[in-house]
């Protein structure tokens, strides 16, 4: 059997269009553009499978499904907590596994090869959830790469004995949200510490608000480096980063670099949640200064269609055209960057192996309904064709008719 071969493409929407010969899974060849067997695809762009760095399965598409009382009147984070800790108690595990296999296929759909999926991990549904998620990582197994991250409350005895609970069971991340917590230091130290004893990566929910005075990103900079845990920990929303003075701004920066910490701003849902206040701020890390300091951020969608965000659809372009509009990417290489940033960055946050549109890489891939780069990030177009290690996982039709 003849291995597949990818006509007229070009690598990352740039340069002369050029095929893909896959074979086991990778690219095997990349080679001028030419006629012969294999689909032509009529120098439309193909980027590496977008990669979600951060989102919420649990909570996803619940205002759509028995969503009723769960709109969020103030758009702030406090009420949507409670909005969804008074919902999912009563929720059945059928109703969390439909919504998140209908979020995993929206995510497919929208050219997503590998994702990550934070959990809510509590008493309540914690491990009941993460029994859901991992039947449908088996599920989806072939199709899309799912990595979990247990959402916990470390630096508690209750929160320390779930979160362990939850590693051994499997998940793969140690999580939390140190500025919801009494003692966020300990909830930090927490984290850590069970990251070192599992021998897992930490991605935790940091500074999500605008108060200038409670800033926990210095801190955790500090211990990142104190334990030699550089490059090992993510650092997600850092909204309060913005609102610092420029001075202050700079240090703690300049600390983030040295610890090797992964930076995610999620952009639909800081500007949904922040900005609240007068005068009215965009609510976004300041992702200009951090990638020009050399630190690796990352866009990702959050919430989709739930009490944090009424929006979404696990587009990443979409992500990146707002990260575009909000962190004022002005030039053509800040928007490629912004395309780097559902791309490299994430695949560096999950430690993707061979990820990339080099000869030898996986052939996770996605083609676009456009022939550049910058077209893709302005029209985010349809995912004509969304390939798996070789192996088609989505394809999408378009018919045009003017008339």
């Amino acid at each position: 059997m003849a291995e597949p071969v990818l006509r007229n493409l070009r690598l990352w929407g740039q340069g002369a269009p050029v095929d893909l010969h896959l074979a086991d899974g990778r690219i095997a060849a990349i080679g001028p553009a030419s006629r012969g067997t294999g689909e032509d695809f009529g120098a439309r762009a193909v980027f590496p499978g977008f990669v979600e760095s951060h989102c919420h399965l649990d909570k996803t598409l619940s205002l759509g499904l028995g969503g009723a009382g769960l709109e969020n009147r103030s758009g702030t984070l406090l009420e949507a907590i409670e909005l969804w800790r008074g919902s999912k108690a009563t929720r059945p595990k059928e109703d969390f596994k439909a919504r998140a296999r209908a979020g995993i296929r929206q995510a497919i759909a929208q050219g997503t090869t590998a994702l990550r999926s934070h959990l809510d991990m509590d008493l309540a549904k914690g491990l009941e959830v993460l029994e859901v998620m991992l039947e449908l990582r088996a599920e989806f197994r072939g199709k899309i790469d799912l990595e979990f991250v247990a959402l916990g409350m470390p630096g508690t005895p209750e929160g320390d004995a779930l979160m362990r609970e939850a590693l051994e069971m499997g998940v793969d991340v140690v999580g939390g949200c140190p500025h919801i917590t009494p003692d966020p230091e300990a909830c930090m130290r927490s984290a850590l510490d069970l990251a070192e004893r599992y021998g897992k990566p930490v991605d935790l929910h940091m500074d999500e608000h605008e108060d200038p005075t409670h800033l926990d990103l210095e801190a955790l900079a500090e211990m990142v480096l104190a334990r030699g845990l550089e490059g090992r920990v993510t650092s997600d929303h850092n909204c309060a980063l913005t609102f610092q003075p420029p001075q202050v701004q700079r240090r703690i920066i300049a600390k983030v670099a040295r610890a090797g910490l992964h930076m995610i701003s999620l952009p639909a849902v800081n500007l949904f949640l922040q900005g609240k206040g007068y005068p009215p701020a965009r609510g976004l890390m300041p992702i200009k200064a951090l990638r020009e300091a050399g630190v690796n951020v990352a866009l990702g969608s959050d919430n989709v269609r739930d009490p944090f965000q009424p929006m979404g659809n696990y587009d990443l372009l979409w992500q990146a055209n707002l990260a575009v509009h909000a962190a004022n990417f002005a030039v053509p290489q800040e928007r490629r960057e912004a395309l780097e940033m559902v791309t490299l960055a994430p695949a560096r946050i999950l430690g993707l192996e061979g990820y990339g549109l080099e000869v030898g890489a996986r052939a996770d891939l996605v083609i676009v309904d456009a022939p550049t780069d910058e077209e893709a990030l302005s029209r985010m177009p349809p995912r004509l064709r969304v390939y798996k290690a070789g192996q088609p996982v989505y394809r999408e039709e378009v018919v045009r008719r003017w008339t």
